[in-house]
C-alpha cells in the first residue's frame, strides 16, 4: 500500500517553488537506522521515523529501544536509487516485477525524503553512520580536502585518477566522516551486523571504517548476491540485523534514464534476486524477520544534449579558487594541461593562489566543482559568492545557496554542522531544477541519462516498505 497521504503532506510541508527539501526529524530516510536499531531494542543515533510509518506493520508496537516489537531479526534490503515515485510509477503501469507488485500490497510503503544531497556516498553514510551530512560531512561522490588541497572520491577512497587517496594524497580514511559506525554500537548491545554487497563496497578504506563491526561478505553478481543473503538470513541468531544493498538500478538509470527498456530489465532481475533469496530463508527465521525495503534516492531523467558544461562558462572558472599547490598531474582543467601547476610560478604553487582558507587570484588552476552533478559545489576566490550567485541564477534554472544560507535553512540536516561539512561545502551550493552540471573533463557523466543530488520529488522520494518475512515469501 503506497502512502500518498503522507506523500502530499511531506509536498504541503517541505516543497518550495517545485524543490523538495529534506523532511529531517520526520519522514526522512536518515530515520531509518533509528527505527530500525529500535525494532531490536538498541538506541541509535538520530531522529526514529514517525510511529505512523510502521503502524500498520503487523507486530510492530513501537520504534523506541525497549518497546515489545514482534522481531527479533531485521532484514533490510537497500536498492539503490528506486525511488518511492519510480515505484509507483511501474506499479500503476501494471509493469513493476511481479514480487515487487507483491511486496507493494503486502507491505506499507511509506515515502520519505532523502538526505541532502540525494546522492549515494551522502545517504550511504547516514545508513552506516545514522548520522545525517550536516554531522558526518560526506557531501558527494567528490569532496574536497583542504589540508591536501586535492579533490577525493569519497566511497572508493580515491584520486581522480583511481589511485588510493592515501597514496595519493596522504589523506586518512578515518578522516573521511564523522561519527562512528552504528555497527559497533550494535554489538555492543549484543546484536550480530552481517552486509552483503557488492565486492567493492564490501571491501576498502571507506568501508573499514563504515562497516566495523559488522561481518562484512562481498558478491560479484546476482547470482551471488542471492546465495549471500539466503546464507546470512537462513544462518542468523536471534539479535540480527542484516544489511543487503544492490547497486544494478542505479546503474541502469544513470546509462539509460529511469523510462526505459534497460531500467525495466534490470529492475526485474533485481526483484527476482531479492526474491529468490529471500524464499531460500528458513520459516521459523521468516516469522520473527521483519522485512524492510528502502532506497537511498531516486532519479530524474536528463536530456544529454543539454546538460550543462560549467568549462563552457568562464565567468564561473576565473572566479574559482585556485589549486594552491597545482593541479594534480594529468588531470585536465579549463583551459590548461593538467600538468602540475599549469600556470604556477617556479615555486611549483599556482601563482599567489596561497592567501587563505579560500584564497588565491585568477592564477593557476581553477579546483573543480566538487559534490556531484545535481549537487554542485563551487570553491571561490575571496569576494566573488554575491556575483556567482547573481550568475547562476541568471542563467540556469535552478536555486544557488551560500554556504551559511545552506547551513541555516537545515539544507544538510537538522542538527549541529560539523566541523568536517563547513570546511568542505563550497562557498556555493547550485541544484539545477532539471539537467546534470557538470565539468567537460568527465564528458561521460554528463552524458548520464539518470541522475540524483537534486532537490525534484523523482529524486528526494524515497520508500521505506515494511512487513514480516514470512507474509512476502
Amino acid at each position: 500500500m503506497f502512502d500518498d497521504e503522507v506523500a502530499a503532506r511531506i509536498r504541503d510541508d517541505r516543497e518550495r517553488d517545485g524543490f523538495l527539501f529534506p523532511h529531517y526529524g520526520r519522514y526522512c530516510f536518515a530515520g531509518v537506522p533509528a527505527t530500525l536499531g529500535g525494532v531490536l531494542g538498541v538506541d541509535l543515533p538520530g531522529d526514529p521515523l514517525p510511529d505512523g510509518a510502521v503502524a500498520d506493520v503487523p507486530g510492530l508496537a513501537g520504534t523506541a529501544p525497549g518497546d515489545d516489537a514482534g522481531y527479533d531479526r531485521v532484514c533490510h534490503v537497500l536498492v539503490d536509487g528506486f525511488g518511492y515515485e519510480q515505484w509507483r510509477r511501474e506499479v500503476a503501469a501494471d509493469r513493476a516485477p511481479e514480487w515487487l507488485a507483491d511486496l507493494a500490497e503486502t507491505a506499507r510503503v511509506t515515502p520519505l525524503t532523502s538526505v541532502y544531497p540525494s546522492e549515494t556516498a551522502a545517504a550511504i553514510t547516514t545508513v552506516h553512520t545514522g548520522r545525517t551530512p550536516a554531522e558526518h560531512g560526506v557531501i558527494g561522490w567528490d569532496v574536497y580536502h583542504p589540508d591536501a588541497d586535492r579533490v577525493v572520491q569519497t566511497l572508493p577512497f580515491t584520486a581522480k585518477s583511481g589511485d588510493p587517496a592515501d597514496e595519493a594524497y596522504g589523506v586518512d580514511a578515518g578522516d573521511l566522516f564523522a561519527g562512528g559506525s552504528i555497527y559497533d554500537t550494535l554489538a555492543d548491545a549484543g546484536v550480530d551486523s552481517v552486509t552483503v554487497q557488492p565486492t567493492k563496497a564490501a571491501t576498502g578504506a571507506y568501508s573499514a571504517h563504515a562497516l566495523a563491526g559488522a561481518d562484512s561478505r562481498g558478491y560479484e553478481d546476482l547470482d551471488g548476491f542471492r546465495s549471500l543473503l539466503t546464507e546470512a538470513m537462513a544462518e542468523s541468531a536471534p539479535g540480527t540485523y542484516c544489511y543487503a544493498y544492490l547497486s544494478d538500478v542505479d546503474g541502469a538509470a544513470h546509462a539509460a534514464g529511469t523510462d526505459s527498456d534497460r531500467y525495466r530489465e534490470t529492475l526485474a532481475a533485481v526483484s527476482e534476486a531479492v526474491a529468490t533469496a529471500l524464499s531460500g530463508v528458513p520459516d521459523e527465521v521468516a516469522e520473527s524477520t521483519l522485512l524492510v525495503v528502502t532506497a537511498d534516492h531516486g532519479h530524474v531523467d536528463t536530456d544529454p544534449e543539454t546538460n550543462v558544461d560549467l568549462w563552457e562558462h568562464d565567468f564561473l572558472t576565473e572566479r574559482m579558487r585556485r589549486y594552491e599547490t597545482g593541479a594534480p598531474a594529468g588531470y585536465p582543467l579549463a583551459g590548461g594541461d593538467g600538468g602540475d601547476g599549469g600556470d604556477a610560478g617556479d615555486d611549483g604553487h599556482g601563482g599567489d593562489a596561497g592567501n587563505g582558507e579560500h584564497g588565491g587570484d585568477a592564477a593557476g588552476d581553477p579546483l573543480p566543482p566538487v559534490g556531484g552533478a545535481r549537487n554542485v559545489h563551487l570553491h571561490l576566490r575571496p569576494g566573488m559568492t554575491e556575483e556567482v550567485v547573481d550568475y547562476l541564477d541568471r542563467t540556469f534554472d535552478g536555486r544557488a545557496f551560500t554556504r551559511e544560507e545552506a547551513f541555516d535553512r537545515g539544507l544538510f540536516g537538522n542538527r549541529a554542522v560539523s566541523d568536517r561539512l563547513r570546511r568542505r561545502c563550497g562557498d556555493v551550493v547550485f541544484v539545477h531544477r532539471q539537467r546534470a552540471v557538470w565539468r567537460g573533463d568527465e564528458p561521460g557523466k554528463l552524458g548520464y541519462v539518470g541522475w540524483h543530488g537534486g532537490l525534484t520529488s523523482a529524486e528526494m522520494l524515497t520508500p521505506f516498505a515494511a512487513a514480516p518475512l514470512s507474509d512476502v515469501v
